[in-house]
């Protein structure tokens, strides 16, 4: 019995060893697999992609002249050339619009001057009121003093309970939103006004074209009467001149400067564009989240504009910077410590080592390396969280060693 246990024990033993001796070869241990990059020299070029409307460098919408629509020369889809006729107004009294319009721009200033007014009486009462409880405070307190007067107390309290009462009821009769919408309006009739007055000075009884372009829009009816309105009669583009337009984040918009390059991409074709206009101050927009701020980027497009169509989405890449000859590593070799500074794991025989690396160029691909690391060594990819310098390491697709 016991020669089969010490048969077994030799037995297990050499198993073991066997294994041992399998998971080693010529005295190297061999771990886990890894994907590597090669640190090579090349140009990095830093993108910032998003979406932009495309729009036309010169539009205009012309508005009706009051009167009957005599005649409708175009249709949406004409070409138009500079100085053509696009519709003909029958006018009656041509002043008759900038009349209507500077009396209901006057009422709309009179009634936020109304509005106003009546605020500023409210506050005068409550002002009133206030001094009156002020002074009779005073009166009390100094009846309070004087022994001789302390009977007045209570006849001064109750002259001074109905004037809180009725300081406490006083409101001011408009909101400051419904003063808001107020001025809103005079900015409307304002509009109409301007409108009105540049007809009548710029043709009496027809709409003239100011450059080359494609009608896009018509909203005249021959022989129909207009009226003064914010609708455009008629709209015309220049389809030959665009650009896009794409609204930058706060984060975003510092890095967009004026003379960048940007690549457009519609409908699987790239045009080349270059920023030519940046918004001097941002604007709020309803958005999903509530309200964003953002800043109006125009981008100019420079090449042929074959294809792209006026209104519609394209896709963005706006060259952000861009640096020749330098060396370069993968993104995904990228790590960070706590303190935010980058480092990478690269491989010296078959063993990894921990590189503090200082970046600088970076974009979502790869990042240019300032100093670090050296041409040629090669650094992990990916690497997992828990990888540390020392960890024996086989390189994917290369031969143990």
């Amino acid at each position: 019995m016991k020669k089969k246990v010490i048969t077994f024990i030799l037995i297990a033993t050499v198993i073991t060893g066997g294994i041992f001796i399998a998971t080693r070869r010529e005295g190297k241990e061999v771990g886990a697999t890894v994907k590597t990059s090669e640190v090579t020299q090349g140009d990095v070029k830093a993108y910032l992609s998003t979406t932009a409307t495309i729009k036309s460098k010169n539009s205009k919408d012309y508005f009706a002249i009051q009167g009957k629509v005599k005649k409708v020369n175009v249709k949406v889809g004409d070409r138009v050339e500079k100085g053509q006729v696009l519709a003909e107004f029958e006018v009656t009294d041509p002043n008759i619009a900038v009349k209507q319009t500077q009396l209901s721009y006057d009422n709309a200033v009179l009634t936020k001057q109304n509005q106003v007014n009546s605020n500023n009486e409210v506050k005068s009462t409550i002002a009133d009121l206030k001094k009156q409880i002020s002074d009779l405070e005073a009166q009390i307190e100094e009846a309070k003093k004087n022994p001789a007067e302390a009977a007045k107390v209570p006849q001064l309290e109750s002259q001074k309970a109905p004037l809180i009462t009725k300081k406490d009821s006083l409101k001011e009769p408009f909101s400051s939103e419904q003063l808001k919408q107020s001025d809103n309006n005079i900015a409307l009739q304002k509009l109409n006004l301007d409108n009105a007055k540049s007809s009548l000075s710029k043709s009496q009884s027809t709409l003239v074209a100011d450059f080359n372009g494609v009608v896009t829009a018509v909203n005249l009816v021959e022989g129909a009467t207009t009226t003064v309105a914010t609708q455009p009669a008629i709209t015309v583009q220049d389809v030959d001149n665009l650009k896009v337009v794409l609204s930058a984040g706060k984060y975003d918009a510092s890095k967009i400067k004026l003379g960048q390059e940007a690549v457009i991409k519609y409908d699987g074709k790239e045009y080349k564009g270059t920023v030519s206009f940046i918004d001097p101050i941002a604007k709020k927009a309803p958005s999903a989240a509530g309200t964003e701020t953002t800043l109006s980027v125009e981008i100019d497009i420079v090449d042929k504009v074959e294809g792209l169509k006026v209104d519609f989405d394209a896709d963005v890449d706006l060259l952000l910077g861009e640096v020749k000859s330098v060396l370069r590593i993968p993104a995904e070799s990228i790590r960070s410590d706590k303190e935010g500074k980058a480092y990478v794991f690269s491989i010296e025989g078959n063993k990894v080592v921990e590189k503090k690396v200082v970046l600088g160029l970076q974009s979502d691909m790869e990042a240019e390396v300032v100093e670090g690391i050296t041409p040629g060594e090669k650094v992990i990819l990916n690497p997992s969280t828990n990888m540390k310098s020392g960890e024996v390491v086989k390189e994917a697709g290369g031969e143990e060693k």
